[in-house]
């Protein structure tokens, strides 16, 4: 990121240590009005714009259970790293069996005395096919760039049918969740496999929570100093957790790879848009309205890059990012070229975008698959994920259609 910085000079145009607490909607001028915040300071200004840009994404506020307020030892969110922190030789105990989890628990275990993993349910875990590239290979690519982006496509295809895997029932489905089964029975074997195996079986289907991929997650939940535990945590007192079956244990660390409240959107910014609409809180009272993921009436001219509904279960969010950015500069490009000072998608359009990808996501594993996830809301709806492949987001957005907007 640096180096991309530097390469196009872009350091100028960034203001560092600054919050940017509130984006204000003003109907007379049209134009936005941005609170920002020194966060070394406390120095509050504000500025005005024609266009915002929101680029907060979902995954960005911690998930912190209130139940762990009461662990008086070292205590820390696996988004807010202390690497302050020694873990050597200490007593660590993670929570969570996440994506964030399934990467911690085996890059510190060597590291620790004991690690006492909690986890609810275990997740679908698939073999990681991963490739390094030696230094020739490297230099080959740089010189036939070719080669490197059929490479590339060739993933992009493989990830785009392991979409398929999310219609339930479908055979792809079916295939996908005995691959997992026989992937998780093939890393678990000797004399206690049978309970093993019990333990990391989930008890949802597969898809309906995030799909993991790892190599050493097995193996490192079977060595000597690990202890999964799958009852739920029933108190805790200083630094000890107590779980439902009994089992008590002295901590030195906890860390709490629990996730992120994606169903908060926009928090703690605060966008108010056109009458006054608080649009985040808005957007809590029920479900989040965009068109395309990007825009919203009740914003004009703010444009959202990986907001609701616009995350992939099953590839890279950074083409999804791509296609949004190529899009609002069409836009952008539009309000330029004809003189237009005000553009928001109508609202009919919008409502009938959010009534199509309603009726996909009622289709999908993760409203069907009776679990709880963080692609949803608190009502249960899937407000996190884009319910197609890849190819048809960008489809969707190739090409700007100003028909579909209200513009002045």
């Amino acid at each position: 990121m640096k180096m991309v910085t530097q390469k196009y000079s872009l350091y100028p145009h960034i203001k560092f240590q600054t919050l940017v607490t509130e984006t204000l909607w003003n109907e007379l001028i049209k134009t936005w009005k941005i609170t920002l915040t020194n966060t070394q300071t406390g120095f509050v200004k504000t500025v005005q714009f024609d266009i915002v840009i929101t680029g907060t994404g979902l995954l960005k506020n911690p998930n912190i259970p209130v139940e762990f307020k009461p662990f008086q030892g070292t205590i820390f969110h696996s988004a807010q790293w202390d690497s302050s922190v020694n873990l050597s030789n200490k007593i660590v105990g993670v929570v969570g069996s996440g994506s964030s989890a399934i990467q911690i628990i085996p890059s510190i275990v060597h590291r620790v005395k004991e690690l006492h993993c909690y986890q609810r349910t275990s997740p679908h875990v698939f073999v990681r096919n991963q490739k390094i590239f030696s230094k020739n290979w490297k230099i080959f690519y740089k010189k036939f760039p070719p080669f490197m982006w059929l490479i590339r496509f060739i993933l992009f295809i493989k990830l785009e049918i392991f979409h398929s895997t999310f219609y339930p029932k479908s055979k792809a489905f079916k295939i996908a969740e005995q691959k997992s089964k026989e992937y998780m029975e093939s890393q678990v074997q000797g004399q206690n496999s049978v309970n093993l195996r019990k333990k990391f079986t989930p008890t949802f289907e597969f898809g309906c929570k995030r799909t993991l991929f790892h190599n050493d997650y097995y193996p490192t939940l079977q060595l000597p100093n690990v202890t999964l535990h799958r009852e739920k945590i029933f108190e805790i007192k200083n630094n000890r957790i107590l779980c439902a079956d009994g089992t008590e244990t002295k901590l030195d660390v906890l860390i709490l790879a629990t996730g992120f409240k994606a169903s908060n959107y926009l928090d703690p910014l605060r966008v108010v848009g056109k009458d006054s609409i608080d649009v985040n809180e808005f957007w809590k009272q029920d479900k989040p309205s965009l068109y395309l993921g990007i825009s919203t009436n009740a914003a004009p001219n703010q444009f959202f890059i990986l907001g609701p509904n616009t995350i992939l279960a099953h590839s890279s969010v950074i083409f999804i990012a791509e296609c949004q950015v190529n899009y609002i500069l069409q836009i952008i490009e539009e309000m330029m070229s004809k003189g237009i000072r005000v553009i928001k998608p109508k609202i009919e359009i919008q409502e009938k975008y959010m009534e199509e990808i309603d009726t996909k996501l009622k289709k999908m594993i993760w409203t069907t698959g009776n679990c709880n996830s963080w692609y949803q809301n608190s009502r249960g709806n899937v407000t996190a994920l884009w319910p197609y492949n890849s190819t048809t987001y960008w489809r969707r957005t190739r090409k700007l259609n100003l028909n579909d907007y209200d513009f002045e």
